[in-house]
Formats: structure tokens, C-alpha cells, sequence
């Protein structure tokens, strides 16, 4: 079926497949979620175990290490890192990209099951799956009280029970996290001495505790019919049987209950952490959405619904809590950046397009022209919105900047078939004809071009890592668009010119074959600002320049030779030279400014919320101003990481702090979105109030997980002597931080996890043996003194909250007075006798580890250094490498220490390898590298396939000489960007504008070459005296003063149609800005060299060809006629 035939008869039905087309597009854009940057889905499995009161070193020895040995075997398995807290094991597996959670879910509670024991108390291990896609919380909540003196973390229980479910019922959300509330707890305060005058050890208690709080069956009894259930019913449901609970009975029969040796109450959790904002206690209520979730949908709703529970009849205007004021109110979201990032590169889109016509029109010069090509963009655009729709991705800027870079290549195969359907206009053919001609002559090249444009992609779409999946939408849309736009240019621009497009007696050639004067038309814009003439000039001057270096002799082969070698020297020495270091993903400008504080070990809570408190009064003069000029008042501030000065500072819109032991975490977001930086500067002046702590202050990453920034590289110091591994660090840290700034580097553990205060109860065996007590009730009897012990669980209006044993709080007393509590135990005799906790355990003063890193099992402590955004990620692994090597050869660093980079420092350099290889010197695993590299595959694809289309291997070679030129252009394009902004750098998605080069720039050449092989055949017109072969030169001359015009005009398409991506900076720009500045100079780099070089250098090919097919002197076969250059 000849579709291009077919197309121009059925002007109806090619008119009916646009409007469905486009009726269908604008359905998919309606129904696309909408999101700031595409899902990237690296599973991660976290495994927590609880081991109530137990330290590190336990938790390591028994718990994790257990756990350690069986899951490292898991496969996909990507990196494991384990962390022992007090009282608690985390373990959190990272798997490769693309593996499937579900398995990954299944293996792994396997895994944990084959744990062979665990100590009997420990709680059974816990474990979750999420992806990083959803992991960023898209919205804070903050819940606070007009009433000053209210602790909101008070109102945790309701806020639980009755405003968590309402936001989780909201379409899109995955999870509600609530952070700084106290939980209600059922506590049996007992008095020490009133338990041992009564005879009752803690044990006993306990056990009466357990023993009757419980539901459980009895089992069933057939009764006729039905079946009758039996159910002992004891769990407390009140406090009046909790306090009536019968304990023992005293040797005179009468009952102890718990009512005359202990006081029952509700009252709340021990303070584990705070939070504040400007001055009064909040709750932070965070906000996770379901990953494939329209962002701005799933806002909108939550701002429905916190409406919703503020108004008169909410759930916070209820009688009970009215009083004091309660407002739950948006803190931060993402909604305010994703509308300005995807409104900006929507307004690029226009704009681009509007150029594109714009350049259209100055060179038609024709209204009608320009409209038939122009109908290409949208046709193609709006259709991409369908194929994204059912390849099930979502809308984000990184999409959206890849329809802009498409808006300039739509219009190329529309703007080759228009222009050669004019040339045969203008040769007198009739329009009908005309259009059928002019696009059957062109629509091999447009294929090749479309092909190899699409083509080049598919080794990029096989990287797996978090880079690629980013490339994938990108590379959807570019692809989908040009996809679309060859199906128009050889279906829809046909028939509008068919229809649209006329020509006159004036054109038909005389008999000299000189066409007269363009048809007159009030469509048409005559020599507009005189470009005909000056460009009908160039074009013949060019194409005659290309005739005279053509010509064949032995000075002509040399010049040519020698500037083509110029040419291709200078291309690859200055792409070397302009090569800047490589970084992983852009920061972006993401409203939000974080700062981690660690504070001095063994600092209390309450300390910790005493340190926040002095850092809010230091920074109130900027959270309580209104505007930035008040709080540029109390400015200058200087950022210490780069030195840079800010006299505009902006006012905070938002200011909080969350305290939890041994940190304190701040947040600051700015009354003004696009003026953010500064707020990194005011926050670590503000520090200098707390000289024994230590603070690292980012600006969050529209890529980092939860609050890290995507430049950030992570040092793993791991061995197994801790302290050799704090002597190490230290080191390191001190000479990073004269490297970077103090501000910059950051630890974990926090403080190289030095010791805190410690008081190790040592039994004493004799006393503890004659007393008849074991070192399992020792501990179960100082832990209900010291911090409390978990009895069970405690119905309490329809929750179960936790019942606790503990000694009465009402009676302070100091550590050193714990020894002196009195306890009962009972001897083996089975009397019951009092005596100090001190006469069974010695309590020996000591220091015990906060916390214990291990990655890949082995101890660790991280260094986390986060450069300035103008310092690239490669430039920051070499510095931190030179500290590296220095603290080797100073001995700080021995062979049983390792020194690893992680994080980003391990993403960039897979992406890099697999984008561009590893070149290490000349070796056979170098060049191995650079072959499997996705950008040489590209090459290697990209050639075989014009290969298969010329049905040549040596042609294809000559077009394949464009890439250098335009990789050189690519780097001066992005040169020229980072004099504006330093701190654009050669990233990752950068990177693709090469890969993106390798299947344009071929397009101008391949024009050149397969119409210089048309009008060496005689396919070069429709005209009868226009039919015969030309010889090559003439050929080549044709072919470039025939093709300069189109190349011209899609060159100067492409490049407006991206520039407005390249020059117009804001939200969201930093993701294609450096991309789109390689792909716009490699394009006008490649174009004007393209029309002196493969000319040149496919002259030379031809004359090859034609040197080496010639018979040798003296043959017996004459030589068939020639078509050489020699001959021409």
C-alpha cells in the first residue's frame, strides 16, 4: 500500500485521523499524573527487631549479626547496612534497580526465618518494603495550639486515632507519618520500699500483671444445631480491676492487690523527642504518596481536608479540644515548585514552537508554507500525550523538557518534504503531483533520519539504575514525537500542499530550463528583509566553493585531506579541553533548607531541646519578619562553604525543629521561592551560639532521598577496631573540613559514636545464688526501676495502648541513689527477705556506645561530605581521594581499615561507565569497556542502520565523521552556560545531549549524501531534462546547493524551537539546561561544518572508490565509462 498515494487521494480520512489524534491527546493529558521528576523505583527493605533496654554491643552480637549471615546471601542484592541503637536493630537491604519487591519481600522474611534462636525477649523481627519513588514526603503538616502553655504532644492519641485516618483515606496517600507526640500509656507506679515491707518481688507483680490481663478461647461445643463458642475474658478494659488485681495473699490469707502497693494511672510516654515551631510545641504530620500518584492532585485533596478538620463540627473543633486552639495547617509541599518547573518548560514549549514557526516563516517566506509545516507540532506533540498515557508514565518536567527539545526536530522531516515538494512546484509539476514526487523522492532519507534518531536511544533505555529510569521519559517523549512527526510528513504535509499549495504557467521551465518567477500569492512574503537574495547568494557561493576544492588532482586530494584533518584535530582537542568533571544529578532549587545538628554524647533530650530553643531565638529575627527587606536588616551573611555574600536575605515562612537524642534537626522554608541559598548561610551563623556542636545545612534535593542532596558523597571507613576506626575518622574529618568547610561534612553515627555515661550492674553470683535470683530477674527488676517494664497490652477506648510497670516517678531520685532502692526476693527457702538493689549487682561506672554502624558486616563510620553546588561530584571524589591517600601515608589509615565511596560517588560512576565506558590507558578491559558503552552502541547502531538503508558500508563512514564536530559544539554550547551559572555541571542527564547528538547531527549528512547518490542515479528531478546521471562532482555540488536550504532551515528550527530551555532560567531548569546547551551547540557546531567537511570527504571517498576500481595497464577488458570526479 503506497500510504503517501493513498493520504493525498483521501484528504477526508487523513483529516479524521488528525482530529482523533488530537481528541485522543488532549483525554491523555487530562488523565496523566502530574509529579515534579519521574518515579525512580530502587527497592528497599528495612528489618527491624526490638530487644527493649539492651545496648549495642548486645544487639549487634546477638541480633544483627545473626541476621547479617543469612540475608547477605539475598539475591540482587545491592547493599547492606545495619545500625544497633538502644534497645533496637535496623537493617536496611538496597537492591537493584527493577527488582521485583514482591520476591524481594519473600526472600527476605525467608532469610529471617532461618535465624536459627533469639534471646528469649526479643521482639519478632518487623519488615517493610517501600520503594524510593515514594520514599520523599511530598507535604509537612503542622498541628498547633493558640493556647501556649498546651503541649500538643499531648494530643498524639487523638491525632492517631482520628486525623491519621482521615488523610490516609485521601486518593494518592500511602502514609501518614506523625512525629513529636507522646503516646497514653496505663502505668502501675509502685513504691519500692511499700513492695518490700508486703514481701512482693517485681517478679510476682509482674506476673499477676500478665497472668490475668488475658483474652483466650476455650474452644467450642456443638449445641442442635449451632455451634457455642467458650471465651475467657480477663484483659483490663478499666483501671478499677487493674487496681483490684489481687497480687498474693499475706500470711494472715488477707489479698494484696495492686491498689495498696502501687498508684494506677494514664499518663504519657517518656520524652524521647520535641518538636517546635517559632516558639510553640508542634506535631509534624508528614505526607508520602503512592508511587504513579498525581503530586498535585493528592495536595489539592489534603488541603480539602485539613480545611475540612478546621472548621466548625471538624474533628479539631470538637468540644473537648476547642479550648485550646488547635489548627492543623500546611507547613510545606511540593505543589508550589512543580507548578513553576512544569509551568516553565510549558512556557519554553510555546515559545520554542513559536520560534520554530517564526524561523519557518523567514525562510518560506510563505504564510501557507509555513502553516502546512507548522501543523507538525502539534499533531506530534499532543500525540505523544497518547503514547505516554498508555505506557502508563506520568507528566514531570524531565517529559516535558524532552517534548520542547522535540518541538525543533517535528518540524525537520515536514520541513524536507514541503521544501522538495516546492522544488517541483517550481519545475512546473502539478500540486497533486507535485506532493506525491516531491515526498516519494525524500522519504528514504526522512526515514533514515527518523530511525537513527530513535535508534541511538535504545542502549540508553537498557541502563537500570536510578539514571535510567530519569532517561526513560525523556526518551519516550522524543522519541514518540519524532515517531509521529515522520508518519505526518509523509501523510498530512502531502496532502495539506496537495490542497493547498499551487503553481502557475510562470513556473514551468523554458526550454533553457530556467524556471521563472516564484506564483504570486497574497499568502506568499516576498523577499522578506531581503534573506531570498542573500541567501540564493550564499547558497550558489557555497556549492561553488564545494565544486572548485573538489576538484580532482593531487593538490586537491591534500588540500581536502588537510581540512579535514584540521578540522577533526581541533574538534577533539578542544573537546578534551573543554571537558568539565562529571556530577551525578542536579540540586535543583527546592524551597526547603535543612539542617542536622549533632550535639556532644550523652546529651539528654531535654538538653537537646534546650540547644534547639537557643538556635530558634538566634534565627527569630528572620522567622518573625515580614518581608526580606526587614530580615536583610539584620545581614550581611556570608556562606563559609563558598564564601559568597548575601545582603538579600529572605524571611522564613516556615521555621521548626525536631529533637531526638544526640541531634537536632531544623527546617527552614523561605517567604521567597526563587531566593533560597542564603538560608544555609543564616542557619550555620546562627550555630555559633552552641560551640561544642557540630551542624551540616543543605538545601534538600528535588532527587535525594528524604532530605539528602544529590551531590552529597559518602565516605565508608569500615574495620573491626572501633577504635582505630574514631582515630581514622577524626583525622579525616578534620583535614575534609579544612578542604571543603566545617559546614560540609557531616557523620554517622553523629560524633564518630563516642561513648556516653554508662552504669553496668554487675551481679554479685554468691549473693544472687543464696538469694535465689537470676541475672534475667535482676534485669527485669532494674528495669522496672529504672525506665519501666512492659507488662502487655491495655484496652483503652476501643485501642490497645501498652500497660507498664514502673517505679513512681513522684520520688526523684538521682543515679547514684538507684542503689540504694530496696527490692524483695524471695530465697530459696521461700522467705521473702528486703535488701538493697546494691547488695545484689555492683554498679561499675562505664561508657557505652550511642549507636553501631556496620556496612556490609563489617563495623563503619560515614563521612558525609556535601560539596557547594559549584564544586562538581568528580572534582570532590579526587579531593576527598588526596585526603585519602595523605591519611594512608601518615599512618592514620592501616591495611585493616577500608575506605570506600558510596552514595552518588558509586551512581556516577556506574552511569558514567555504562553511558561512556572506563578508559584506564590502553588495555584489552578499556576497550572492552568503551565497546560495551551504550554511547559507542549508539554509534555502532546508528551506522549499520544507514548502512542497511544505502546498502553501503563505506558511505555511512563518511556521515559518521559529523559526531566529533558535534561533540565539540556540545561542549562549547555547555562552556558558554556555566560562564552564567557555575554551578551547571557536566551531569548525568547532561551526558544524554550527546547520545542525543549521535542521532540528529547525522541528519544534515545524511541529506548531502543521499541526494548526491539521487542525482548520481538521475533521481534528482521530475522534469524529463533533468533525468540524466550527473557525474559525482557535479553531483556533490547539486546535492549541497539543493540541501543547504532545508539544512538551514531545520538546523535553525531545532536550535530556537530548544533555546528558550537553554537561556530562560527558574524552577526546574536546572534538569535540561545543561542538556539542552549541548544539544544547541553541537547542532550549529555540527550544521556549518557538516556542509565543508562531508562534501569534502565523501569527494575523496568516491575518488577512492573509482582509483581502486580502475583496471591496470595492459588489461584485456576495456573500462566501462566512468563516473569519477576525475571525469566530471
Amino acid at each position: 500500500m503506497d500510504i503517501i498515494k493513498f493520504s493525498i487521494e483521501n484528504p477526508v480520512k487523513t483529516s479524521v485521523g488528525v482530529i482523533l489524534v488530537l481528541l485522543f491527546g488532549v483525554i491523555a493529558l487530562a488523565r496523566i499524573p502530574v509529579q515534579l521528576v519521574p518515579d525512580v523505583d530502587r527497592p528497599v527493605v528495612t528489618v527491624r527487631t526490638n530487644w527493649s533496654g539492651r545496648s549495642p554491643e548486645e544487639i549487634e552480637k546477638s541480633i544483627i549479626i545473626e541476621q547479617e549471615q543469612k540475608l547477605k546471601s539475598v539475591q540482587g542484592l545491592w547493599k547492606m547496612t545495619s545500625l544497633a541503637s538502644l534497645g533496637s536493630a535496623r537493617i536496611t537491604l538496597e537492591f537493584n534497580v527493577g527488582a521485583s519487591p514482591e520476591r524481594i519481600l519473600q526472600e527476605v522474611s525467608n532469610k529471617i526465618d532461618e535465624v536459627p534462636e533469639y534471646p528469649e525477649d526479643v521482639d519478632r523481627p518487623i519488615i517493610d518494603v517501600a520503594d524510593t519513588a515514594g520514599d520523599n514526603a511530598i507535604a509537612y503538616l503542622l498541628l498547633q495550639a493558640d493556647d501556649p502553655d498546651f503541649e500538643v504532644a499531648t494530643f498524639y492519641d487523638y491525632a492517631d486515632r482520628f486525623l491519621k485516618p482521615s488523610l490516609e483515606r485521601i486518593e494518592g496517600v500511602a502514609e501518614i507519618d506523625i512525629k513529636g507526640g507522646r503516646q497514653h500509656q496505663i502505668q502501675v507506679r509502685f513504691d519500692p520500699k511499700a513492695l518490700a515491707r508486703r514481701g512482693i518481688t517485681i517478679a510476682e507483680m509482674n506476673s499477676a500483671l500478665r497472668l490475668d490481663n488475658v483474652n483466650a478461647s476455650a474452644g467450642d461445643m456443638a449445641n442442635n444445631r449451632q455451634d457455642v463458642r467458650f471465651r475467657v475474658v480477663g484483659q483490663y478494659d478499666s483501671l478499677e480491676p487493674l487496681r483490684d488485681t489481687i497480687i498474693k495473699y499475706d500470711e494472715e490469707g488477707s489479698p494484696i492487690r495492686v491498689a495498696d502497693v502501687a498508684k494506677v494511672e494514664l499518663a504519657l510516654e517518656k520524652t524521647v523527642h520535641f518538636d517546635q515551631c517559632k516558639g510553640k510545641t508542634s506535631m509534624t504530620i508528614f505526607v508520602k504518596r503512592k508511587t504513579g500518584s498525581n503530586v498535585l492532585d493528592i495536595i489539592d485533596r489534603v488541603n480539602v481536608v485539613v480545611d475540612q478538620m478546621n472548621a466548625e463540627g471538624g474533628v479539631l473543633r470538637s468540644f473537648k479540644n476547642d479550648r485550646h486552639g488547635l489548627r492543623l495547617r500546611m507547613a510545606f509541599d511540593d505543589s508550589y515548585y512543580i507548578y513553576s518547573a512544569v509551568g516553565l518548560v510549558r512556557n519554553n514549549l510555546w515559545l520554542g514552537g513559536g520560534l520554530a514557526v517564526l524561523v519557518l516563516l523567514l525562510f518560506l517566506r510563505s504564510v501557507r508554507s509555513t502553516l502546512i509545516i507548522a501543523v507538525a507540532i502539534p499533531i506530534s506533540v499532543v500525540g505523544t500525550f497518547v503514547v505516554m498515557w498508555f505506557a502508563d508514565r506520568n507528566l514531570n518536567v524531565i517529559s516535558l523538557a524532552g517534548l520542547s527539545f522535540a518541538v525543533g526536530m517535528v518540524v525537520d522531516n515536514a520541513i524536507v518534504v514541503l521544501e522538495n515538494i516546492d522544488r517541483h512546484l517550481k519545475m512546473g509539476s502539478p500540486p497533486a503531483r507535485a506532493a506525491y514526487e516531491g515526498t516519494r523522492e525524500v522519504w528514504g532519507a526522512i526515514l533514515a533520519s527518523t530511525l537513527t534518531t530513535i535508534a541511538v536511544f535504545a542502549p540508553v533505555l537498557t541502563i537500570q539504575d536510578e539514571a535510567g529510569q530519569l532517561f526513560y521519559d525523556l526518551i519516550l517523549a522524543v522519541c514518540a514525537a519524532v515517531a509521529l512527526s515522520f508518519v505526518v510528513s509523509i501523510t498530512v504535509i502531502p496532502t495539506a500542499a496537495s490542497l493547498l499549495l499551487r503553481s502557475s504557467a510562470e513556473n514551468i521551465p523554458s526550454p533553457s530550463g530556467v524556471v521563472s518567477e516564484e506564483p504570486k500569492s497574497r499568502f506568499r512574503l516576498s523577499n522578506l528583509f531581503g534573506l531570498s537574495g542573500i541567501f540564493g547568494w550564499l547558497n550558489d557561493a557555497w556549492a561553488n566553493l564545494i565544486y572548485l576544492l573538489t576538484f580532482r588532482s593531487v593538490s586537491s586530494a591534500w588540500l581536502r585531506i588537510m581540512l579535514i584533518g584540521l578540522t577533526m584535530f581541533v574538534s577533539i582537542g578542544l573537546s578534551l579541553l573543554l571537558m568539565p568533571p562529571a556530577s551525578y544529578l542536579p540540586n535543583g532549587n527546592k524551597n526547603f533548607t535543612f539542617c542536622r545538628m549533632s550535639t556532644p554524647a550523652g546529651y539528654s533530650v531535654m538538653e537537646n531541646y534546650y540547644v534547639g530553643q537557643r538556635i530558634e531565638q538566634e534565627l527569630k529575627p528572620f522567622w518573625s519578619a515580614k518581608n526580606s527587606a526587614e530580615a536583610s536588616q539584620h545581614g550581611p551573611v556570608v556562606d563559609q562553604r563558598t564564601g559568597e555574600e548575601y545582603t538579600e536575605i529572605p524571611a522564613l515562612k516556615e521555621y521548626f525543629f525536631v529533637v531526638a537524642r544526640g541531634s537536632v534537626f531544623m527546617v527552614g522554608i523561605s517567604q521567597d521561592p526563587d531566593n533560597v541559598k542564603p538560608l544555609a548561610a543564616v542557619f550555620n551563623k546562627s550555630f555559633g551560639v552552641i560551640p561544642a556542636s557540630k551542624g551540616v545545612t543543605s538545601q534538600a534535593s528535588i532527587f535525594g532521598r528524604g532530605a539528602g542532596s544529590s551531590n552529597a558523597v559518602d565516605i565508608e571507613i569500615s574495620g573491626n577496631d572501633l577504635v582505630r576506626l574514631k582515630i581514622a575518622c577524626t583525622y579525616l574529618e578534620k583535614e575534609l573540613q579544612n578542604a571543603f568547610s566545617k559546614f560540609s561534612v557531616r557523620s554517622s553515627p553523629d560524633n564518630f559514636n563516642e561513648s556516653g555515661p554508662e552504669r553496668r550492674l554487675q551481679i554479685k553470683q554468691e549473693v544472687a545464688k543464696r538469694l535465689n535470683i537470676s541475672v534475667s530477674e535482676l534485669a527485669n527488676s532494674a528495669r522496672a526501676m529504672i525506665d519501666g517494664t512492659f507488662v502487655g497490652d491495655f484496652d483503652f477506648e476501643g485501642d490497645n495502648i501498652d500497660l507498664i510497670l514502673l517505679r513512681d516517678p513522684a520520688a526523684e531520685i538521682s543515679p547514684d541513689e538507684i542503689e540504694e532502692l530496696p527490692i524483695a526476693v524471695r530465697e530459696a527457702n521461700g522467705k521473702v527477705v528486703m535488701v538493697p538493689l546494691g547488695q545484689i549487682a555492683d554498679f561499675v561506672p562505664s561508657e557505652a556506645s550511642q549507636e553501631i554502624r556496620r556496612v556490609e558486616q563489617q563495623r563503619a563510620i560515614a563521612l558525609t561530605v556535601t560539596p557547594p553546588n559549584d564544586i562538581a561530584l568528580e572534582q570532590a571524589q579526587q579531593t576527598i581521594m588526596d585526603v585519602v591517600a595523605q591519611a594512608r601515608t601518615e599512618g592514620y589509615l592501616g591495611s585493616d581499615i577500608f575506605v570506600s565511596l558510596s552514595g552518588n560517588a558509586d551512581r556516577l560512576s556506574e552511569v558514567r561507565s555504562s553511558l561512556m565506558g572506563n578508559w584506564d590507558g590502553w588495555n584489552w578491559a578499556s576497550v572492552g569497556s568503551v565497546a560495551l558503552s551504550r554511547f559507542f552502541l549508539a554509534l555502532v547502531i546508528t551506522y549499520l542502520l544507514m548502512t542497511a538503508l544505502f546498502e553501503n558500508f563505506l558511505y555511512p563512514l563518511v556521515i559518521m565523521f559529523t559526531v566529533p564536530l558535534a561533540t565539540v559544539g556540545g561542549f562549547i554550547g555547555l562552556w558558554f552556560v556555566r560562564q552564567s551559572d557555575p554551578s551547571q555541571q557536566l551531569d548525568v542527564l547532561t551526558m544524554l545531549g550527546f547520545v542525543i547528538l549521535v542521532g540528529v547531527v547525522v541528519n544534515n549528512a545524511i541529506l548531502i549524501v543521499h541526494q548526491a547518490l539521487n542525482n548520481m542515479r538521475g533521481e534528482h528531478g521530475a522534469a524529463e531534462a533533468n533525468s540524466d546521471p550527473m557525474p559525482p562532482r557535479e553531483a556533490i555540488r547539486e546535492s549541497v546547493r539543493t540541501r543547504m536550504r532545508p539544512i538551514f532551515m531545520t538546523t535553525c528550527t531545532s536550535v530556537f524551537g530548544m533555546l528558550p530551555l537553554v537561556l530562560t532560567p527558574g524552577s526546574g531548569s536546572e534538569l535540561y539546561r545543561g542538556l539542552g546547551s549541548i544539544v544547541v551547540g553541537g547542532l550549529i557546531f555540527s550544521t556549518v561544518f557538516t556542509l565543508l567537511v562531508i562534501p569534502l570527504l565523501f569527494s575523496l571517498v568516491l575518488d577512492a572508490v573509482a582509483w581502486f576500481s580502475r583496471p591496470k595497464l595492459g588489461s584485456p577488458i576495456a573500462p566501462a565509462p566512468s563516473t569519477s570526479i576525475a571525469e566530471s
